[in-house]
């Protein structure tokens, strides 16, 4: 509300304060509200960080029952940053597990610098980091635009895919097919959540949430590319797959299952 009286007020008294054409007037005011459009957008993106963490061969069980302890000690579910853990089977990281954190904070709430507890990291480095053989991190943002399953949306079992895309300049081409496909999602009855990096290699995470558990792989009917067509006609996915196929290509694959010990509670 305070906006609208500050824009009502602005708009009142433009003249007296900036005596300009109405032409040049009307092409301000629009510059401006397409920068406050912007700035709200930004500041709504939705973002967590994705944590890979090779443990040491033999070293498994050490590695759980330190990281529950420094996780509970440091890290509840009540705090400023809960994670998620899960561990992932199949794929180039299978065996590893993927830590969840800084879920849903904004580009804006990451300027707000994290000031852990006493302890926080000498414990880690002590009584966890031993038993670590290597840790990758990045940024990811939802892509609601891409997805027809909330951000919000927990699963305990997802299946992801994930993409490199690839190229330069403009992705409008790639985009614009990856919006068509929340349709088909919802045809099949698939919960999809997308995500793409900010860091590192440009890759496309494609989040399937299992509701029902692994079962819900066993339906073998579901066929995404006759779906396809039933939404948008007889050879769209043909032709389209043609655009996408010249922009990612698929670099992994595995299943995820949540690590109830190893998240925030």
């Amino acid at each position: 509300m305070q906006s609208l009286s500050f824009l009502r007020l602005l708009f009142n008294h433009w003249d007296r304060l900036y005596p300009i054409s109405k032409s040049t007037r009307m092409k301000k005011i629009l510059t401006f509200l397409f920068l406050i459009v912007a700035l709200s957008t930004f500041a709504q993106e939705k973002t967590l960080n994705s944590i890979l963490i090779k443990i040491k061969i033999g070293q498994g069980g050490q590695f759980y029952t330190a990281d529950e302890t420094w996780i509970n000690k440091y890290l509840p579910a009540s705090g400023k940053n809960p994670i998620v853990t899960f561990d992932i089977e199949g794929g180039s990281r299978s065996g590893e597990i993927l830590t969840i954190s800084n879920i849903g904070k904004s580009f804006t709430d990451r300027d707000v610098a994290f000031t852990p507890i006493k302890g926080f990291w000498s414990d880690f480095n002590n009584n966890v980091a031993p038993f670590i053989e290597s840790i990758t991190q990045d940024v990811m943002v939802y892509r609601a635009e891409y997805s027809n399953s909330s951000f919000d949306e927990a699963y305990d079992k997802c299946m992801n895919t994930i993409y490199e895309i690839k190229g330069i300049g403009s992705y409008k081409a790639f985009t614009d097919v990856r919006k068509k496909f929340p349709k088909v999602f919802d045809k099949l009855g698939w919960k999809i959540k997308c995500f793409t990096t900010t860091t590192g290699t440009y890759r496309l995470i494609v989040s399937r949430g299992l509701p029902n558990g692994w079962k819900d792989l066993d339906d073998t009917s579901a066929d995404f590319t006759t779906a396809y067509d039933q939404v948008y006609g007889k050879g769209s996915y043909e032709k389209d797959e043609v655009i996408l196929s010249s922009w990612q290509t698929r670099v992994d694959k595995h299943m995820l299952t949540k690590n109830n010990a190893l998240s925030s509670k």
